[in-house]
């Protein structure tokens, strides 16, 4: 399987939002509403989603988006972190994965991206909120995370779920040893 990392622009917001929104219906099944995961994936909450994206596209998120032979199938999304107790820290904020291509390798390639990014962008160490029933809890502690905390989330429909947190200090040394 061919595959390229693409930073997000203007000419592929609209795939970043429509991964974004089936990942999350996919991934999230079972956890999350399913009236929420329905909603998020209709045309105009889609449409609100790209506009939102293009108006944050200077923030300092940096996103990209994962193409698997020339179709998109995942995104990235790393920042400063939103949780005030670990200010100095930079956050992995997303990695989503269409089912199509989960348990091939892409989970860690993205990761990997990851902390590159982190890393360029001055952080040492790195915090991931990954929903308590996530199956993705058990790839963050094999990939070195520390359980450190928990964190509640409230999603726009007023659900109210419940985030492990993940530590991982010097990522750089993290980096090289899984790159080995």
């Amino acid at each position: 399987m061919n595959y390229v990392i693409e930073k997000l622009n203007l000419n592929n917001v609209e795939f970043y939002a429509r991964v974004n929104a089936l990942a999350w219906k996919q991934s999230y099944k079972g956890i999350v509403d399913n009236d929420f995961l329905e909603l998020i994936n209709q045309e105009d909450e889609i449409g609100k989603a790209i506009q939102n994206l293009k108006e944050g596209l200077n923030d300092d998120s940096r996103r990209f988006l994962l193409k698997v032979d020339n179709e998109y199938v995942g995104i990235l999304r790393v920042r400063k972190t939103k949780y005030e107790k670990y200010f100095s820290c930079g956050e992995l904020g997303a990695l989503y994965l269409l089912d199509n291509v989960k348990n091939k390798g892409f989970g860690k390639i993205l990761f990997n991206k990851a902390i590159k990014e982190l890393i360029d962008m001055g952080y040492k160490d790195m915090i991931i909120g990954c929903l308590v029933d996530n199956p993705s809890n058990g790839f963050y502690k094999h990939v070195g995370g520390k359980l450190v905390d928990n964190s509640p989330l409230k999603l726009p429909n007023n659900q109210c779920l419940i985030e492990n947190i993940y530590y991982y200090s010097n990522i750089k040394e993290l980096l090289d040893k899984l790159q080995d």
